[in-house]
């Protein structure tokens, strides 16, 4: 059992199980500790212990005089006999009362101990609905006046103390009642009897009980009202209020009912109160409750409760007493039900371990114990309350908890927000230095571009794509800027919309210009309606929204096209646009004081800017927009808005204006001018003289400008727009020299992009160069530590640029060079225990097989030129080079090893395809040294060259000892000399390494592939 549970178990003893204990031995075990009962109208008090005990229970079977009303024994003489009733009860099941409306006397003759003398007193608290007591003929107190009828009775059930002298050792008692306004009458309570030291202390401490339980229900309700109108927010408060005033009221109008005293009301005005007093505890309890956990409520018992509720009150107001009382059956099945509702959605509430359950537990708790104290005592059932001031402590104490607990969250919750809103205010400082950053970068590529010299060799034409290349990004910055400007105007309310008749067919082909149509276009515009579409728009807003849409959706469909319809219908132009992911380009729900938020980066809080202020500018200019479920997972986003009729037209009819004119929109086909350039390096297939670079960014214009500023380095360039096309294209890691990475990409950061690149490639292997936004000191780090060569900060200079990526080149050829190096020297590493042993066996044979010496010397003269030729640096050789050089030295051994050595050949390419030099020799001679010859019956070696899907398959197999699972683990790890070098060049002019399997006792197979298409070319490097 958790500490959860045990608390709420310790407080269901002391709350619940504690009092129910005591209401059970108040209404079975007390009656077997008080006086004696009444017998046949008598009772025995003679005992000396009886009136010690201060007061005492009249309770017995009194005499009753139906429809008579006496004072004393000389009246009852001439009566008829009286019938015998029990006290306290009621007097409905008696003959001439039925109903419970009438008139009768009861009588109780009192036997005292002789010599009895002194004041005694009588206390009343229950008897409907008027009652006077005469005790030895004399009238000594009473509530109300009995009468014969309804008109001479006046009641006034009030609890009243009443003092006499008595002296001897006798009394009679009568009691006289009438009842004609509640449907039960009678004696409902014991009358008390004793001296006047014990009545008048027994008064008073039923006096502190009722102002003490009134208090308890005032004193909150007053705090919870006040504060509701402090807080109005707060829901649950009223009600719970509106339980404290009704349960004070029923407290008012029941028990000692001391405060009527001060009021001049009629009795049967003070049960229509009781009445509509106690469905309000009932029906404000449930409300409470359930406002406080709305999710556990029921809807259709919520509305029956306030249906019960209202009927009950209507009664209360409408119907005669005698009529409603008849229901109290049906209060108290009402009653028990809205218990049994508000218990229901208590344990549900306590199910989940919530925050303040334990003490709602102790406060419904508390409230469970008033309730059954109150309705047992309304019954006559419980006569002693004393458990009331407890219950009601306990309900004060949880509920002031409650109250402190919540807004001390509220408090906490004001505190960080308050602290976030700190925040946010140094955010804003930080969202102005990243829009710095996002119009600096153009400014500085408008300025790098500019700076390219002219007059190269076959680039005369450049010059003017140059500049078209310019105006493309300063009309991107210019959006940018009216992003910014119309995100303040917006929030302030100022911002203009300069509606007019514009031809929307015109304006969306000006900003399509900026994304040119070619053979690897990202977007396709279907076929536009043959008459113009005239819509009343502001020209350069429409244009805005277009640009941005078309923005997020070329930088969210990653291998995806982008469709575009133009649709005139129902006095509704419709610009749609088909991508995946576009429906949500509007659905902006952050606050817009929260648009730069902290987990974002500056281009994400730059696109949040942008939809936010084409979204509100759609609506600025009454336009509508919908979400449109299409195929493939696409989506389309509809924008409608109002056609122009065609005698607007006709009026002002003009050509697109203050936004682009179409001339000026022919400058902006930088796109398709770069692209023709581009189309040499996005291919793929040519190398500059310098080398190949990957560049990686989502910003493609910028991209370009790059691959401008690099074309006069004889580099060629390859544009790839996402990190996963990225590591596509370095599947083929061999095709490139440098790839330069932006580090903020929309699907794999640079950083990540980088870290997943050095898996497969090592710093010497592939150079990266890291562009930086240069925001933070520790990026720089972080880069280097993800495995970058060097990092470049945004926006860059062209000479800085043209420094760094030569300098990177140059290490990549650096590189190339010493592995070519190291390849030779390992090729001339002939090992000297081989010589020893190729000589013994030539010697050997020679004396046997003079022919056959004559050929393994011809072998091994092959094997030393092969192996001796230091000039070769070439980064392949043809395949049928590297075969004869394995047969060579294949040739050697069998001639040593005979029999034990058997050798297949499984080539199923040509052999002029390149393969990197010395790569399967050495696998051969591993195999043979490490696989076979540690067998004494020796094995076979395969060779294979097998066709595959797109690559040569090579590998050499064996049967021999194979290698063990640890040991098999190192070599692939590290690797020897010569393996390690193998890998290397692999991994450098492939993207590939070697792949090593082994079983032990069976042998071992070691593979790589050389992708088809690349074929033997000599390297004069």
């Amino acid at each position: 059992m958790n500490n959860y549970w045990l608390k709420l178990f310790v407080s269901f003893i002391f709350i619940t199980l504690l009092p129910a204990i005591w209401i059970a031995s108040e209404l079975h075990g007390v009656r077997t500790k008080q006086a004696p009962l009444a017998s046949g109208g008598v009772i025995d008090l003679r005992q000396e212990k009886a009136l010690s005990r201060g007061e005492i229970r009249l309770n017995g079977e009194w005499q009753l005089y139906e429809g008579q009303l006496l004072t004393s024994d000389r009246d009852a003489a001439s009566r008829p006999p009286p019938l015998t009733l029990s006290v306290p009860g009621v007097w409905n099941d008696m003959e001439g009362l039925q109903g419970g409306l009438g008139t009768a006397t009861y009588r109780l003759r009192l036997l005292l101990p002789k010599g009895t003398e002194g004041i005694y007193g009588i206390h009343t608290t229950n008897i409907r609905m008027s009652s006077t007591i005469f005790v030895n003929g004399k009238e000594v107190g009473g509530s109300g006046r009995p009468g014969f009828q309804r008109s001479n009775t006046i009641s006034g059930n009030m609890p009243y103390v009443s003092y006499f002298q008595l002296e001897g050792d006798e009394a009679e008692i009568y009691v006289q009642v009438a009842n004609y306004s509640y449907a039960t009458g009678g004696i409902i309570s014991p009358i008390w009897f004793g001296t006047q030291e014990a009545i008048a202390r027994s008064r008073e401490i039923n006096l502190f009980e009722y102002w003490m339980t009134a208090g308890g229900f005032l004193i909150p309700a007053v705090f919870l009202l006040l504060f509701f109108r402090l807080r109005r927010r707060e829901a649950p408060l009223p009600q719970l209020g509106g339980f404290c005033v009704s349960c004070l009221i029923f407290v008012l109008t029941h028990g000692e009912k001391a405060a009527l005293a001060l009021l001049s009301l009629n009795y049967e005005e003070v049960l229509r109160i009781q009445l509509i007093s106690s469905a309000f505890v009932y029906y404000f309890l449930a409300r409470y409750v359930v406002l406080l956990y709305p999710h556990f409520g029921i809807r259709l018992l919520n509305r029956l409760m306030l249906l019960v509720t209202l009927a009950l009150t209507l009664a209360g107001i409408g119907l005669p007493t005698s009529l409603f009382s008849r229901w109290e059956a049906l209060l108290l099945v009402c009653s028990f039900l809205s218990i049994a509702y508000v218990i229901y959605v208590l344990v549900r509430a306590i199910l989940t371990q919530g925050a303040q359950t334990l003490a709602l537990a102790a406060s419904i708790q508390s409230v469970m114990v008033m309730l059954a104290v109150y309705l047992l005592s309304g019954f006559g059932q419980l006569e002693n309350q004393t458990f009331l001031p407890y219950a009601i402590l306990v309900f004060s104490a949880s509920q002031a908890y409650l109250i402190v607990e919540r807004f001390s969250e509220l408090f906490r919750h004001a505190e960080r927000m308050s602290e976030r809103l700190l925040r946010l205010d140094e955010r804003k400082d930080e969202f102005m230095l990243n829009t710095s950053y996002e119009i600096r970068e153009p400014l500085h590529g408008i300025v790098n571009l500019a700076q390219v010299p002219d007059g190269l060799e076959g680039r005369e034409s450049q010059s003017e794509e140059r500049l078209d290349l310019i105006q493309g990004i300063a009309r991107r910055l210019s959006y940018l800027v009216d992003d910014l400007i119309d995100f303040n105007l917006l929030n302030s309310g100022e911002a203009n919309y300069d509606a007019r008749i514009v031809n929307v067919q015109s304006v969306v082909r000006t900003v399509l210009d900026m994304y040119p149509s070619d053979a690897n276009s990202r977007w396709v515009l279907e076929k536009l309606p043959e008459r113009p579409l005239l819509l009343i728009a502001d020209e350069r807003r429409l244009g805005q929204i277009v640009h941005n849409l078309i923005a997020y959706a070329m930088s969210h469909i990653r291998d995806r096209v982008v469709r575009l319809t133009l649709q005139d219908e129902n006095g509704q132009v419709t610009f749609a646009i088909r991508a995946p992911g576009i429906g949500k380009a509007l659905d902006i729900e952050r606050e817009e004081s929260e648009f730069y938020a902290t987990d974002e980066t500056a281009a994400e809080s730059a696109e949040r800017v942008r939809l936010s202020v084409t979204k509100r500018l759609i609506e600025l200019g009454g336009g509508t927009w919908r979400t449109v479920e299409a195929d493939d997972d696409d989506e389309m986003l509809c924008i409608s808005w109002p056609a122009a009729s065609e005698a607007e037209g006709h009026i002002e009819r003009h050509a697109p204006s203050g936004w682009m004119s179409s001339d000026e929109a022919g400058g902006i086909r930088a796109y398709a001018a770069a692209s023709e350039e581009a189309a040499a390096f996005e291919d793929g297939t040519e190398r500059g003289a310098q080398g190949s670079i990957l560049i990686v960014d989502d910003d493609r214009l910028g991209a370009l400008a790059m691959g401008q500023l690099l074309s006069d380095a004889w580099v060629s360039c390859r544009i790839a727009e996402s990190g996963a096309e990225a590591l596509e294209l370095l599947t083929d890691a061999g095709r490139f020299d440098l790839v330069i990475v932006d580090l903020i990409m929309p699907d794999i950061s640079g950083m990540e992009l980088v870290r997943r690149i050095r898996e497969h490639a090592m710093l010497s292997e592939l150079p990266i160069l890291l562009l930086s936004e240069g925001r933070r000191q520790e990026e720089s780090l972080v880069g280097f530590r993800a495995g970058a060569n060097d990092i470049l900060v945004k926006p860059y200079e062209v000479a800085e640029l043209k420094a760094r990526v030569g300098t990177l080149l140059q290490l990549r050829s650096s590189i190339k060079n010493l592995v070519r190096t190291e390849t030779a020297f390992l090729q001339a590493q002939i090992k000297p225990h081989f010589l020893f042993n190729a000589i013994n066996t030539i010697m050997t044979v020679c004396r046997l097989e003079p022919p056959r010496a004559e050929e393994l010397l011809l072998q091994l003269s092959r094997y030393l030129r092969g192996s001796f030729d230091f000039g070769n640096l070439a980064q392949s050789v043809p395949l049928r080079s590297e075969l004869e050089l394995v047969r060579s030295y294949l040739a050697i051994e069998s001639a040593r090893f005979e029999d034990r050595l058997r050798v297949e050949y499984d080539i199923e390419s040509k052999e002029w395809i390149g393969v990197p030099p010395l790569s399967i020799q050495p696998l051969v001679e591993n195999a043979v040294r490490h696989g076979i010859m540690r067998k004494p019956q020796g094995g076979t070696i395969r060779i294979r060259v097998m066709d595959g899907e797109g690559v040569w398959q090579v590998a050499v197999e064996d049967d021999g000892v194979g290698i063990p699972p640890d040991r098999l683990a190192e070599i692939s790890a590290t690797g020897g000399v010569g393996l390690a070098n193998i890998s290397r060049r692999l991994r450098l002019m492939y993207g590939e390494q070697l792949q090593i399997e082994s079983w032990p006792g069976e042998g071992t197979r070691v593979s790589f592939i050389i992708p088809k298409g690349v074929e033997y070319e000599s390297d004069s490097n």
